[in-house]
């Protein structure tokens, strides 16, 4: 006779919410565009976040750009601060990388050529160059904190986790992907990212239900409270700044002693 898990304290909450985003998704098929499947997916997978995140932190979808001239190319699920600075080009913003918490890669089915897509949109998220210098990290243990956005893939169901760790291994990715959520499957961890194992292991799989939600909600609300804490800036975008001016350097003036007002 096995013995009952001593499941964690947010197991059933996780595990009925991912029953629900299931259900949803399940009665999204009955349409017949695969346009409204895409709106869906991503319309269910941002409901549920705007739910469980503060309200410092917003979803929204646009480019990302760095310091260094790096841009992203549109992402559909990014995750800001409510302060952070962006441009407005429309109806797609443009967010600066210091002031993105999260990129996340929403499929509906997972398969080889799904994962595929989504490491070619993860690619340019990973070289984004953030300022570090204006990062104020408080005193917090290190696997509490991430100077860069959390990479991740969420989708409903997928190809089986050999599959897709084939797949990672042939696109050389492992460094490109910090987690893994399959709603009906799991979710695939990256080593280091909070989780430690042996220095040759790439990822760790945990299957099972509620796990898919219940990781993702976990790494979002442990590097959270850092990132809200820091101090943005906007320096490098701006630099050099003699350089605003229309031929270059700045026209300076001084002030002699007998013209200073306050000798006459």
């Amino acid at each position: 006779m096995s013995i009952p898990l001593n499941r964690p304290l947010l197991f059933k909450y996780f595990e009925q919410s991912e029953k629900l985003l299931l259900a949803e998704y399940a009665r999204s098929k009955l349409q017949q565009a695969s346009q409204n499947l895409g709106s869906n997916r991503e319309l269910f997978c941002n409901s549920f976040l705007s739910r469980v995140l503060p309200h410092s932190l917003k979803i929204s979808k646009g480019e990302i750009w760095d310091g260094k001239g790096n841009k992203t190319g549109q992402l559909d699920t990014i995750i800001v601060r409510d302060d952070t600075p962006s441009l407005s080009f429309g109806d797609a913003n443009t967010y600066l990388a210091e002031g993105v918490f999260a990129v996340i890669e929403v499929k509906s089915n997972l398969t080889r050529q799904k994962l595929q897509e989504a490491i070619e949109t993860l690619k340019p998220v990973s070289t984004l160059s953030i300022y570090k210098e204006g990062l104020s990290i408080l005193s917090r243990p290190p696997d509490t904190i991430l100077d860069r956005p959390l990479r991740c893939i969420f989708a409903y169901e997928g190809a089986s986790w050999e599959l897709l760790l084939d797949e990672i291994q042939k696109q050389s990715a492992w460094d490109l992907i910090d987690l893994i959520c399959v709603l009906d499957k799991g979710a695939l961890i990256r080593n280091g990212l909070f989780f430690r194992w042996e220095e040759n292991v790439k990822f760790g799989v945990s299957k099972g239900k509620a796990v898919a939600l219940g990781m993702l909600y976990f790494f979002l609300a442990t590097f959270l409270t850092d990132f809200i804490a820091r101090t943005v800036s906007v320096r490098p975008y701006f630099e050099p700044f003699e350089n605003w001016s229309e031929k270059g350097g700045w026209l300076t003036a001084t002030t002699s002693e007998s013209e200073d007002p306050k000798t006459g």
